[in-house]
């Protein structure tokens, strides 16, 4: 069985045995889905159903979230809490001055972790526009 599929059924093992030795529900620092909408028209590229607990199974969270200074990322882990807005890519990226668009951002964070991954012979998510900008959402 390859890396990733076992990262999958460990992390989901561990989350199943934790839930029920605990009698809690499962609680994570974001929804399970998250809907990435840039805001304007979506005729051309509708929002994306972006899969926030598929990737906390199998990245950290400082992997997607950061707040780069001087070429490092100093974004505090602890900042990583429900409903903290300055934490999400538009806090930065939908500015007029930032450096990077939210569109890049978005296609930076997302497409290059997923060629990346993809050259590792690893299983990989999508990389062309309409495997993620699926209309009706």
């Amino acid at each position: 069985m390859n890396r990733i599929c076992t990262r999958i059924l460990v992390c989901l093992a561990l989350a199943a045995a934790a839930t029920l030795l605990s009698g809690l529900p499962f609680a994570s620092a974001q929804e399970e889905a998250i809907v990435l909408d840039m805001g304007g028209p979506s005729d051309q590229r509708p929002a994306v159903a972006f899969d926030h607990g598929l990737h906390m199974g199998l990245f950290e969270c400082l992997d997607c979230h950061h707040q780069i200074e001087d070429g490092v990322n100093v974004l505090d882990e602890d900042d990583l809490t429900p409903g903290n807005p300055d934490v999400r890519c538009l806090a930065c990226h939908a500015a007029a001055d930032a450096d990077i668009d939210l569109q890049k951002a978005y296609h930076r964070q997302c497409m290059g972790c997923h060629i990346d991954t993809r050259k590792t012979g690893e299983p990989s998510g999508p990389e062309l526009c309409g495997s993620c900008h699926i209309p009706g959402l």
